[in-house]
């Protein structure tokens, strides 16, 4: 009987059998199928290979295309139907490469295509339907046929390779795609938590300030960013070049991160090398895993992969980060704020602060130029505290400040650069065990309400810094209305 003469549920049992078939072990589905290998290879047909199986996945369900992903062969793709388009072929591999990062079912429907897919890390399978029209139980059939090729994909491989070889592949090809810093260590901690079933965190840094640059979705969220003090678990790690594991009330990553539950507290800090040199730490949440454990043996090529992948991001990152940022302050600088500009709305409002300090010179001819220096950290933190996120505060020059205030009108404006000039003022410098008092003009300029173009902002602000000098200083100045 050819296969338009079988119903879709015997045509389901075959296939599996075929699966089991290939790849030299025997499947339950209700009844056991015992068979000797060797003595089929004999007398029957060449095993079904896994692009043969999705082959016939897709001819059953009549559809154009069908994917598949985290095979050590590499990702397979077969389209049956001359009128399948490069978008849909795009779009149908990226749909299953995603399900094989997150596990999950995901159903697309467009105007031109119907789109399935289902994963099970690292193994992930999916098939397009032409148009939208396809009722729910055809979908969620496709859906129970996928997820039992997906599991035929595990069995097959498992079976002729290393678990720890397919899940290598899997992991450089998901992580290589990535191409920044951030990218990569999203990427990162998805595959972890998909491999070890626990939240997980990636640190990027040495022993002295690591910082937690992603968390997986199972993790405590406010953990991204942190930077973890030197003595912290992760940082020994680190600096000693080998796993820490936490117990009891310790926190992995030390004092002062948000305080979360205990069983939340406990991890283990992997060290991820570059060579011999260790660029951060893979963390994975839980009480410490038996050394004999499976999954670390999932894990291993995560990490091996991972630490050359982050180094050569980190430093493209660093080269990056330096040409916008000021090295002293670690504020963002006057190119950063041009880029700003030049890229903000015109339908909105917005506003820009100058911030110069007073009688700067005097204090460096006074104190020397370290206690200078000493002065510009001081206030560059005074300005971050004082504005929003979203906000910008760069460093535009040796003591002037600019504070880029985006959807924000010409009184909330001056409202802030009051709270500025009010901080800076209450908030003395001490440098040396002496205390020495600092004061701050500043120049505001608004669009629309004072100026019509946000390309003459910067003008306007400094002319109006210019007028709060004049003026007697520790003040602040709003621009002239434009005529």
């Amino acid at each position: 009987m050819g296969l338009a003469g079988l119903g879709v549920g015997a045509w389901r049992g075959g296939l599996w059998a075929l699966l089991a078939a290939f790849g030299g072990v025997a499947v339950s589905l209700g009844w056991t199928i015992r068979w000797r290998p060797g003595r089929l290879r004999r007398r029957g047909p060449p095993p079904l290979g896994l692009r043969d199986a999705l082959e016939l996945l897709r001819q059953a369900y009549g559809a154009t295309g069908g994917w598949g992903a985290g095979v050590a062969e590499g990702s397979l793709e077969v389209l049956g139907a001359p009128e399948a388009t490069g978008d849909q072929r795009q779009r149908g591999a990226a749909l299953v490469q995603l399900a094989s990062i997150d596990g999950r079912l995901h159903m697309v429907r467009d105007a031109d295509a119907t789109y399935i897919a289902v994963g099970d890390f690292p193994y992930a399978a999916g098939l397009v339907l032409d148009g939208e029209g396809h009722s729910e139980t055809l979908a969620e059939s496709i859906a129970g046929a996928l997820r039992r090729y997906v599991a035929g994909m595990r069995l097959a491989e498992e079976h002729s390779a290393p678990r720890a070889r397919a899940v290598a592949g899997h992991v450089s090809r998901a992580v290589a795609s990535a191409q920044t810093l951030d990218g990569i260590a999203r990427a990162a901690v998805e595959l972890g938590q998909q491999l070890t079933r626990r939240a997980v965190a990636l640190v990027v840094g040495g022993a002295d300030h690591p910082r937690i640059v992603a968390v997986s979705g199972a993790a405590d969220r406010r953990l991204s960013g942190v930077t973890l003090v030197p003595d912290s678990p992760v940082a020994r790690a680190i600096a000693s070049q080998i796993p820490v594991a936490t117990g009891g009330n310790e926190d992995v990553f030390g004092p002062g991160v948000p305080e979360r539950r205990r069983g939340e507290r406990t991890g283990t800090a992997y060290p991820l090398m570059d060579g011999a040199v260790v660029v951060g730490a893979f963390v994975v949440l839980g009480p410490p895993l038996d050394p004999d454990a499976p999954m670390l043996d999932d894990l291993s090529p995560l990490l091996t992969d991972l630490g050359p992948r982050v180094a050569a991001a980190q430093a493209v990152h660093n080269a990056e980060r330096r040409a916008i940022v000021d090295p002293l302050t670690g504020l963002s600088n006057r190119r950063e704020l041009e880029r700003v500009l030049g890229s903000a709305s015109r339908a909105t409002a917005c506003t820009l602060i100058y911030v110069d300090l007073d009688h700067f010179k005097k204090l460096n001819d006074t104190l020397g130029h370290p206690a200078g220096d000493a002065a510009l950290k001081h206030v560059s933190r005074l300005l971050e505290t004082a504005v929003r996120d979203g906000d910008l505060v760069a460093r535009v020059g040796g003591e002037e400040f600019a504070v880029w205030l985006p959807h924000t009108g010409l009184r909330e404006g001056v409202e802030v650069a009051e709270r500025i000039r009010r901080s800076i003022a209450d908030k003395p410098l001490t440098w040396a065990g002496a205390v020495y008092p600092l004061t701050a003009s500043c120049g505001i300029a608004s669009c629309p309400e004072l100026v019509g173009d946000v390309m003459n902002l910067p003008a306007a602000a400094d002319a109006a810094l210019y007028r709060a000098k004049e003026l007697g200083r520790n003040r602040v100045e709003k621009a002239t209305a434009a005529r």
